[in-house]
């Protein structure tokens, strides 16, 4: 998927407006909070994808994330070195190789050494670069997250001895396990969120229980052997070539996905260990989504990090921001490119999700629920968005150009900056719709390049200032243009 879009400039015409502007409704929030009976049974056959309408507690037909851990790798030794990890990324979705192109674009950790990795993936704050000592944190987390919205999880850590263990025992390191570090958990005391749900496991391979359906999400910490940090690259990716079959082959793998990244770049005397972007500095590391909806992706190409990681997880799990970290943010917005058109549509529920400059260009979002959703900024270029609800949807500045719209409902929409040349709104729904400084103009004198609003319900949108040259080649047949003033460039016949 493709970076941020340039807005087109704002021209200065003015239209009078009469009657009221309705705001664009709430980004990011979800309808309802999923329960563990709620979750899905996950029956059909492994591998078979299906646009089904999911679950109304996710925007995505994904509900079971997975994130596994791994150590100390950077992205060059294991991708091409390693033959299971590098099949992996070669079938499904992967983050990319820093290591191997000049322009250094790929997937980064946020710093060194581990601990504040491993906090950067389920907070949005590396809170402890330089250091992998234990702390008590007051910050908002994933883990609380989830037990707010009262969403099933479960964090399993290899050769750990009781839950939510606090000390170095064996094979198991505090540090490679971030929810004791969270005070909103509860730490170890009995009962606690932390207790009932980070829990030890012996052997991952042969207890994981595989035939039982996974909560909605799962943390998986290997050991230290079984990670690569006391053993090997080529022993973890002999671990991972074990285990990651045995969840694929149960029947929920067909509405899950599985994230396996490595919490910090490492090779001795590598000069690629403190690179990143955007002031990360924990270098390029592997990261691949294993998953029917990611298969045939590819290698992104955007830089990506842990907390684009975190945003990621928490819009499949139709979680909010944490608000105290950088998920979620224009900087680290959602992974979108890591999966895909099966995911978007068509009539799939994408309600209040913020997919801020995310390139969909022809893609098929018929009857898409993208109310209240964010797509500031996007690329729908060529888009089939055929009766989609857009209902207080934030359009601004996106790119709709030869897009169709018919039927769609943009009640409440926010258009302004926004590029519609030549698109189609046929019968489409635009009350109170805010196309202040939106490019109308059609593309050619053929009818199929025209911005086409025959039937469209205008009724009280705001066209101020909205773009139209000469000539416009719009047609507004039976279109309902009450209480609106159309700049005249616009006009005839719009």
């Amino acid at each position: 998927m493709t970076g941020r879009l340039r807005h087109h400039p704002r021209a200065v015409l003015v239209a009078v407006v009469l009657g009221s502007l309705t705001l664009l409704g709430a980004v990011g929030t979800v309808s309802e909070p999923a329960t563990a009976s709620s979750v899905p049974s996950g029956s059909a056959a492994v591998g078979s994808v299906t646009a089904a309408v999911p679950s109304p507690h996710y925007p995505t037909p994904i509900h079971h994330v997975f994130l596994i851990l791994m150590e100390n790798e950077q992205t060059g030794l294991v991708y091409g070195p390693q033959p299971y990890q590098t099949g992996l990324a070669n079938t499904y979705a992967w983050g990319g190789n820093a290591n191997g192109n000049t322009s250094g674009v790929g997937y980064y950790a946020v710093c060194h050494p581990s601990a504040p990795n491993y906090l950067a993936l389920t907070s949005g704050q590396s809170l402890e670069c330089g250091s992998d000592a234990w702390h008590n944190y007051s910050v908002n987390n994933l883990g609380h997250e989830l037990d707010t919205a009262r969403e099933s999880w479960i964090g399993y850590e290899e050769s750990a001895s009781v839950p939510c263990q606090e000390y170095n025992s064996g094979l198991y390191v505090i540090r490679h396990n971030p929810f004791p570090y969270y005070g909103d958990l509860g730490g170890n005391h009995s009962g606690s969120v932390c207790v009932t749900h980070d829990v030890p496991i012996a052997n991952l391979t042969d207890d994981y229980p595989y035939n039982s359906t996974p909560p909605n999400f799962t943390y998986i910490a290997p050991n230290l052997h079984d990670d690569g940090h006391s053993s090997s690259a080529r022993y973890a990716d002999n671990w991972l070539s074990t285990f990651i079959p045995k969840l694929m082959a149960a029947p929920w793998f067909s509405s899950s996905i599985i994230f396996i990244t490595y919490d910090e770049a490492y090779e001795p005397g590598g000069a690629d260990n403190s690179t990143g972007y955007d002031g990360l500095t924990g270098g390029p590391v592997y990261t691949v989504a294993v998953s029917p909806y990611t298969k045939g992706v590819g290698a992104l190409d955007v830089n990506t990090s842990h907390y684009n990681l975190l945003s990621t997880m928490e819009w499949l799990l139709g979680l909010p921001p944490t608000g105290t970290g950088l998920d979620q943010t224009p900087d680290f917005p959602v992974m979108v490119g890591l999966f895909n058109r099966t995911v978007f549509g068509p009539h799939v529920r994408l309600t209040g999700s913020d997919l801020e400059h995310v390139d969909l260009a022809g893609y098929d979002l018929q009857g898409d629920n993208l109310r209240g959703a964010n797509l500031s900024g996007a690329n729908l270029t060529g888009a089939d968005l055929n009766g989609a609800d857009l209902r207080s949807a934030n359009l601004t500045g996106a790119n709709l150009q030869g897009a169709t719209l018919k039927h769609a409902d943009l009640a409440g929409a926010m258009l302004s900056n926004s590029t519609v040349r030549g698109a189609d709104f046929q019968d489409a729904q635009l009350q109170d719709a805010n196309l202040s400084g939106a490019v109308l103009t059609g593309l050619g004198p053929a009818r199929a390049q025209w911005t086409d609003f025959d039937g469209a319900d205008f009724n009280q949108s705001y066209l101020g200032g909205a773009v139209c040259a000469r000539p416009n080649y719009i047609v507004a047949v039976g279109a309902d243009l009450n209480a609106i003033q159309v700049p005249a460039l616009c006009r005839p016949p719009l």
